[in-house]
C-alpha cells in the first residue's frame, strides 16, 4: 500500500510539471508571423528557433547550467530550469561573445502548472509603428506585464497538427509613452495569449497593442507553429 501511495504521488509530481517548454535536448520550432497594424499595411514573415541543448556557461563569472535557444537573427536567449519554474536568464546579441545577464531574470513558466498561478515581468512595446516617407517612428517603452495561467486543457490547431491539453498564458500590461511634439503622450494597452503544448513547447501566441492614438492605432500579432523537429 506504501508503494502504491509512494508510486501515486511520484506520477502526481510528474504531472504537475509537464514538459511544455522543451530544454534537454537540441529541437528546431518554424513560425509563421502576421502583424496586423490598423494604420499600415499586414506584415508576413516566417522565423524559426534553435535549441542547442544544456551548456555549462559563465555568467557574472559564475559557471552554471543552461540551455541556449538561437533566434532567427542571431541573436541568443540563456534560460535555466529551476525549482519554480523556467526563467530566461541572460541573452547574448548577434556576433557577440558576451553573455549579458537579465537586470531581473524573467518567469517564462511556472512550476508546477496550475491554473490561477500569476507572475509579473518587465517587458516593453515593440508592435506600435508609424512609417513616415522617410523613416519610421517606433513607439518603444519599457512596462510590466502580469501573467496568468487561464486554462490547461485548450485543444489548438495549427498547421503542424492539433494539439490537445494546451495551457493558456494570459499577460496584461498598460504603459505611456512620451513622442515628440505631434505625438504628444499616448495610453498603450498590451493583452498577450500565448499557448503551450507538452513535448512541443511554443504553439501559438497573439499579441495586442492598443493604442489610445489615431497616429498609431492598434496593432495585432499572430505568431503559429508551422515545424516543429526534434534532432
Amino acid at each position: 500500500m506504501k508503494y502504491i501511495l509512494f508510486l501515486f504521488m511520484l506520477i502526481g509530481c510528474s504531472e504537475n510539471n509537464h514538459n511544455y517548454f522543451p530544454l534537454g535536448k537540441i529541437k528546431s520550432w518554424s513560425y509563421k508571423i502576421e502583424i496586423e497594424p490598423e494604420v499600415d499595411k499586414k506584415t508576413v514573415y516566417k522565423k524559426t528557433n534553435l535549441s542547442l541543448g544544456k551548456k555549462k556557461l559563465e555568467l557574472a563569472g559564475k559557471k552554471e547550467s543552461f540551455y541556449p535557444f538561437l533566434r532567427e537573427d542571431g541573436s541568443i536567449f540563456f534560460y535555466k530550469l529551476e525549482k519554480n519554474g523556467i526563467f530566461r536568464s541572460g541573452f547574448a546579441f548577434a556576433k557577440d561573445k558576451n553573455i549579458n545577464k537579465e537586470k531581473q531574470k524573467r518567469m517564462v513558466l511556472p512550476s508546477p502548472i496550475k491554473i490561477g498561478k500569476k507572475w509579473s515581468v518587465d517587458s516593453k512595446t515593440y508592435l506600435i509603428l508609424k512609417r513616415y516617407p522617410y523613416y519610421d517612428y517606433r513607439a518603444t517603452t519599457n512596462f510590466m506585464i502580469d501573467y496568468e495561467i487561464i486554462s490547461t486543457d485548450e485543444i489548438i490547431s495549427t498547421p503542424s497538427g492539433k494539439f490537445r491539453n494546451c495551457i493558456l498564458i494570459r499577460g496584461i500590461g498598460n504603459t505611456k509613452f512620451i513622442g515628440d511634439s505631434e505625438i504628444g503622450s499616448i495610453s498603450i494597452n498590451i493583452l498577450s495569449e500565448e499557448w503551450y503544448a507538452k513535448g512541443v513547447g511554443l504553439i501559438k501566441s497573439v499579441r495586442v497593442e492598443e493604442t489610445d492614438s489615431d497616429l498609431f492605432g492598434t496593432t495585432k500579432m499572430t505568431q503559429v507553429l508551422e515545424g516543429f523537429k526534434e534532432n
